[in-house]
């Protein structure tokens, strides 16, 4: 059983940490919240006030820090990773992963960043700051650096922790993910192991499929009650093809919570930068906004009922 760390214990790190020690591994909770972690103390876990402390005692840290979206100008807002960036680098520096291994492979130690991250983030932020600003440990000896991003939902993020659909894992390096596949295959056995790059657009285009499923559901939902068809009962049919599925296709609600709307408007922000039209994304946005606003008035018309 590996040590395991978390920075960040929000809901992706919480699920993540708890996860890990239902499986028998050793985890510590860290996060900028003492609220949150007087939780995660009270319930039994065990807590760390410094990311130092997280390093030295773990083999294994996550980083689960959030990454929003700036509702302005539709970029990612980096601002919880620069600074937990800052904090490891400074930890590194202080000799935070350079003790002693108590077993005798002698791995570097392995930061595993889970945060959603637009492609090239990984390689142009994360290892471009480390590799700038480490000096007291060395990237392949001291530790090594993947990206292993979260399929969570929301409300129901320990349970989709213990039955994963797939694991995906970027590298820089092929080997590098080792400690970690290890880890994971006491979840499953179907583990993508590619590049930063891959994995990070294998996050965004799964949130934004979703996006793209619900709003064309919503839009059938349109057509069918402008022609006096029951929606549910066309949902109904089209999802019990097994290509298809039940996710998304009831009609009426936009997409929201934390993550399919900032990552979609990211994705198409992100689009523009590369001089790439996001046509389908801002589609897939524009039905959402008119359903959110349709289901406004409805519950304005309910309510003067």
């Amino acid at each position: 059983m590996g040590t395991i760390g978390i920075i960040g214990s929000g809901v992706v790190g919480t699920a993540t940490g708890k996860g890990f020690h239902k499986l028998g591994h050793k985890v510590s909770f860290y996060d900028i919240s003492k609220q949150r972690l007087l939780t995660l103390r009270d319930e039994g876990y065990d807590v760390v006030y410094t990311v130092k402390d997280v390093l030295s005692k773990s083999d294994i840290t996550f980083i689960c820090v959030n990454t929003p979206t700036d509702g302005d100008n539709g970029q990612q807002d980096l601002s919880q990773l620069n600074s937990a960036l800052f904090n490891i680098a400074s930890a590194l520096n202080d000799g935070g992963v350079t003790r002693k291994k108590k077993d005798k492979t002698n791995r570097p130690h392995l930061l595993v960043f889970r945060s959603t991250m637009l492609p090239g983030t990984m390689r142009n932020v994360v290892i471009d700051y480390l590799d700038r600003k480490v000096s007291g440990a060395r990237r392949g000896k001291d530790y090594d650096v993947c990206y292993n991003p979260e399929f969570l939902r929301q409300d129901t993020a320990l349970e989709d922790f213990f039955k994963p659909d797939r694991i995906v894992v970027g590298e820089e390096s092929k080997g590098t993910s080792s400690a970690l596949v290890s880890i994971y295959n006491q979840l499953t056995e179907n583990i993508i192991t590619t590049s930063f790059d891959a994995a990070e657009m294998i996050k965004y285009a799964s949130n934004c499929f979703l996006s793209l499923k619900i709003s064309f559901f919503n839009e059938i939902g349109m057509i069918c009650k402008q022609m006096g068809i029951d929606d549910s009962l066309v949902s109904s049919g089209v999802a019990a093809d097994r290509r298809i599925g039940k996710y998304g296709t009831k009609a009426g609600k936009p997409f929201d919570g934390a993550c399919l709307p900032k990552d979609t408007i990211a994705l198409a922000s992100f689009a523009k930068r590369l001089q790439i039209s996001p046509d389908l994304l801002q589609v897939v946005l524009d039905i959402n906004k008119k359903v959110g606003e349709m289901a406004e008035l409805q519950q304005v018309y309910e309510r003067l009922q």
